[in-house]
């Protein structure tokens, strides 16, 4: 299931690497991120760390004047066709670097030292197409939210993504700690122009061309979670990918304001991935089922959370008796919520490095609060409905605080 790093390399055959760092308004992290980078086991001189920055953005600008580490500062010019956001600055960043092999690293990662020997190994010597690293929000000590989210977070890195890659379904990709071969990237630019068209009017195609650049499109310009429309995207066209066991370190949001923005960006790209799968549906039935299914199961949680207390509080007030199909649902309903709170406290008791009786008092508390969680991602999907039905397809900043640079976080 996982690419095994073996326990001696030629390093002599390493590839070199582009590694796109996004970055808006990161002052304050991305030293953090290149430096974890720049310490990592692979010889530096294969490593190419590809700032991505907007033309106006001089917080992070002035941030990287100040670093030892050496890397490239890449601007996205204002007049680059397409609205400011990720996967527009990642199109851009694409075009204008080399290397056989492409990933991409947030802007606020910590990494860690085998990634890039794990990426290497898996694309270049087993011949992989693309890989995903696991992700890991390390932050449990800044709340309630904070310690769900990395319980929610081991439960979908760490069981979750395994299972559909063991039964071969697709694996949406997480927006960091995933890498391509180059022409993998180009050959899901071309089936995105295929099926949906490249977006680009008259006067876009002809400033790409006074610029020689060929307008590709690996990621969806449009989409606010361009890297989990990717991962079906890829799926669906045959190619093959594997998990690697390089853990990054992330921080979930400090404070509730900042998680409802992330998870409406999360949520309404994922929303937006479904109506385009029923606007331009894939050819099989395996391809639509999965296309569909894998768009709509992030609002499950919510959806089924209201749908159970709403059927037994109508039962109650009724005083009805309960078929047996709804009583079935209900009893469904009940259970999968059961699961979600075992997988909750289970992936917590996985990750923590916390000492064992701390970790056993949380990972225990955590079944108490993750209804509590729900009610708010409910009201986050409430948002990212609004938004999506009003076109409102901007990318909402995530402020970072590099609570991820050390252990006791």
């Amino acid at each position: 299931m996982y690419s095994r790093l073996p326990e001696s390399i030629d390093r002599d055959r390493l590839p070199t690497i582009d590694v796109l760092l996004p970055a808006y308004k990161e002052g304050n992290v991305i030293g953090q991120s290149i430096e974890s980078i720049r310490s990592a086991d692979y010889p530096q001189e294969l490593l190419r760390i590809h700032v991505l920055v907007e033309p106006g953005d001089s917080e992070t600008r002035t941030a990287l004047e100040r670093l030892p580490c050496p890397y490239t500062e890449i601007v996205v010019p204002d007049d680059y066709p397409g609205r400011p956001n990720k996967p527009r600055a990642l199109n851009y960043g694409f075009e204008v670097t080399d290397s056989e092999l492409v990933g991409i690293i947030d802007a606020e990662d910590i990494v860690d030292s085998k990634l890039f020997l794990n990426v290497a190994n898996a694309l270049s010597i087993e011949g992989f197409d693309y890989v995903q690293g696991k992700i890991d929000m390390v932050n449990e000590g800044d709340g309630w939210r904070n310690l769900v989210f990395r319980g929610e977070y081991a439960f979908w890195y760490r069981l979750l993504l395994p299972s559909f890659h063991f039964v071969g379904y697709p694996v949406p990709l997480g927006g960091t700690t995933n890498f391509f071969h180059r022409t993998v990237l180009e050959q899901a630019s071309q089936t995105r122009v295929e099926e949906y068209g490249d977006g680009w009017s008259e006067d876009d195609r002809h400033w790409l061309s006074e610029h020689h650049l060929h307008g590709y499109v690996p990621w969806d310009p449009r989409n606010v979670t361009e890297d989990f429309e990717l991962g079906i995207l890829l799926w669906k066209e045959g190619h093959e990918m594997t998990l690697i066991e390089s853990v990054t370190r992330e921080e979930s949001p400090i404070g509730i304001n900042a998680w409802i923005r992330q998870r409406t960006r999360w949520q309404k790209g994922k929303l937006y991935t479904f109506v385009q799968y029923t606007r331009h549906p894939p050819a099989t039935g395996s391809a639509k089922f999965h296309g569909l299914f894998q768009s709509f199961l992030p609002h499950l949680a919510p959806v089924n959370i209201v749908g159970v207390v709403v059927l037994t509080m109508v039962a109650n007030l009724l005083q009805f008796r309960v078929p047996l199909a709804v009583w079935a649902v209900l009893t469904l309903g009940v259970v999968f919520v059961v699961e979600m709170f075992a997988f909750h406290a289970g992936g917590y008791w996985l990750v923590s490095e916390e000492p064992s009786r701390r970790r056993a008092v949380r990972a225990l508390s955590i079944p108490l609060v993750v209804p509590l969680y729900w009610v708010i991602l409910w009201g986050a999907e409430l948002r990212a409905i609004k938004q999506l039905y009003s076109n409102q397809l901007h990318w909402e900043k995530t402020e970072h605080h590099g609570r991820n640079a050390t252990k006791d976080s």
